[in-house]
């Protein structure tokens, strides 16, 4: 007899992906997941490899993660709600190896790897619209040890592929007569390789600034360049800011105000694409400037509303963002949340990125919620009738964005320590 159970399939064996597993798992009786995990670990971005290109089988390496990276939120933030760090008195910025042990724990605890496919491919998902409305999904996966492909049907698509693989890489007039090294954020591992060099990094969000802190320790000079108002945070007097680039002539670089420097290597510090590249032509996904769509409360499909995307807002506490997500998309599953139509999802979304470009954001900066995430969160957990977070969270938030404005050497040597749900301590130390 066929289960009557829901079938779900999760693409993805990072964060998200072991988030949604651990809520569809504590529902057993209504839910048959599956992970698929195209490398042979979990961790998603968090496992570390000192390769940059291509895996054993020929895919691109997943993984942006370089060497020294810390977190650039404390753990006290980063935490799932319900499952805080083993260590909760050492470093609030912790070494992504941390993270990653963190990662491996969580799946231990909620028995979450009989239920994963590691080194799976998801070669291709096909939506099938039934004559009651009802869309399945076929996906087309392969082993990619044993080489043996297989089809199977599900109810529901969870994508946490993630999107630190495919770098965006604007195009620079005279970028091909470039005679230094020239790479991606994502092929970024280790600092010392750029000593005595003047480099130049283009773009200055948090992963370009803290790049250009590291390779700073070692280069000549590092010429931070992007279109953004002024860093004002403290800097190394090695790291100059410029305007973005205008052109490139060899090795000499123009920069948009005209001045011009003479640079060994460079380094794109320009962000990362949106890719479904399984996806069957008849999903409409429009990845364009960096911005999804039709998505509606930034991860269900307006058109497919038991097709879910983790992971598309930026500058937000992604680890919490996902637990209070997962929840919602069980939620919709089991019919506790109803959706709007079609037809109102796209009026409503229209609406509010129609107001958000009135007001001078950019496409590309629609999905970076900042401020606007707490409204988010709570407008979530509202509908999935869960609780918020304590006002504790949002605090040390705060606090950690402001000792960033002030000083971008020295935030992360702030330790911070939650007292209750509206109350933290906080002290300052000198790293070893």
């Amino acid at each position: 007899m066929p289960s009557s159970k829901t079938r779900i399939a999760i693409v993805g064996g990072g964060v998200a992906g072991l988030v949604v597993l651990r809520h569809v798992l504590s529902k057993l009786d209504t839910y048959n997941p599956t992970l698929f995990e195209q490398t042979d670990q979990i961790g998603g971005t968090w496992v570390y490899t000192d390769e940059t290109d291509v895996d054993k089988h020929g895919l691109m390496i997943h993984s942006s993660m370089y060497k020294n990276l810390k977190t650039n939120l404390p753990k006290e933030v980063m935490q799932i709600p319900d499952f805080p760090f083993r260590d909760q008195e050492g470093p609030s910025f912790v070494h992504h190896s941390v993270i990653r042990e963190y990662l491996l724990d969580y799946a231990n605890h909620f028995d979450l790897h009989p239920y994963i496919k590691l080194s799976t491919l998801v070669k291709h998902v096909e939506p099938e619209t039934l004559k009651n409305g009802q869309t399945l999904w076929t996906l087309t996966y392969v082993d990619l040890e044993t080489k043996v492909e297989t089809t199977k049907t599900f109810d529901a698509l969870v994508l946490c592929n993630g999107h630190y693989t495919v770098g965006h890489v604007p195009h620079i007039p005279g970028i091909d007569s470039f005679r230094g090294k020239c790479i991606h954020s994502h092929q970024y591992r280790m600092p010392e390789i750029f000593a005595g060099q003047k480099v130049c990094i283009l773009g200055a969000s948090w992963s370009g600034i803290d790049i250009a802190l590291e390779v700073s320790e070692y280069a000549d000079k590092v010429y931070l360049s992007h279109n953004l108002s002024e860093v004002d945070s403290k800097l190394p007097s090695n790291v100059e800011q410029r305007p973005g680039i205008e052109s490139i002539k060899e090795n000499v670089f123009i920069f948009r105000d005209g001045s011009t420097e003479e640079v060994d290597s460079f380094i794109y510090c320009t962000g990362y694409e949106f890719t479904y590249p399984f996806m069957s032509a008849k999903v409409e996904i429009r990845t364009n400037d960096n911005h999804v769509e039709p998505i509606y409360k930034q991860f269900v499909h307006m058109d497919y509303t038991n097709l879910f995307f983790m992971g598309l807002p930026a500058y937000v506490v992604p680890f919490p963002m996902f637990y209070i997500q997962a929840q919602y998309i069980l939620g919709i599953l089991e019919g506790r949340i109803q959706l709007p139509s079609p037809q109102q999802m796209r009026k409503e979304f229209e609406a509010e990125k129609q107001s958000l470009v009135d007001q001078g954001i950019p496409l590309r900066y629609i999905n970076k919620l900042k401020d606007k995430q707490w409204a988010y969160y709570d407008e979530i957990t509202a509908a999935a009738k869960i609780p918020s977070f304590p006002p504790v969270i949002r605090m040390i938030y705060d606090h950690v964005s402001k000792m960033r404005d002030i000083n971008f050497t020295t935030y992360k040597n702030y330790k911070y320590r939650i007292i209750d749900s509206e109350n933290f301590s906080v002290c300052y130390y000198k790293p070893c």
